[in-house]
């Protein structure tokens, strides 16, 4: 038998910036919601901000781990883009994808949200979007 692990209920309402770009931490109960306004850049420091405390970079046996403690202390993470959400971690979370990806099925990825939300991917589709708007203007008027 396992032992009995306290339940958080945690509430927060919290701005700071990461690198310049807000983030804006909000919490009630067991849910944590996190909002980045440059997420790839807010993860950047996180990772950084881990490796200067361990000295060693954090990896998929981290993320592992930091689920675990977010779901034996029954909080769940929601960490999301302005527009998109990334991930959700902890409790209640039972995701394959994240298992393959992330190391850990407490984390469960949202695909989209995590390659919409990097300021390069936004820029790479901006000129996709474009490239594929004048290909498709160049085939009907080629048909006129």
């Amino acid at each position: 038998m396992s032992p009995e692990v306290a339940r958080l209920d945690v509430t927060a309402d919290l701005s700071i910036e990461v690198d310049g770009a807000p983030v804006r931490v909000t919490a009630r109960g067991g849910d944590v919601h996190v909002v980045a306004d440059d997420v790839r850049g807010f993860v950047l420091g996180l990772r950084a901000a881990a490796t200067a405390r361990t000295g060693d970079r954090p990896g998929r046996a981290d993320i592992a781990g930091l689920a675990g403690a977010l779901a034996g202390a029954g909080l769940t993470a929601w960490l999301d883009s302005p527009s998109q959400h990334i991930v959700t971690v902890g409790a209640g979370v039972d995701s394959a994808l994240g298992g393959v990806l992330l190391g850990t099925r407490l984390a469960a990825p949202d695909t989209l949200g995590v390659v919409r939300a990097s300021v390069r991917a936004r820029a790479v589709e901006t000129t996709l979007a474009a490239a594929l708007l004048a290909l498709g203007y160049a085939v009907v008027r080629r048909r006129r």
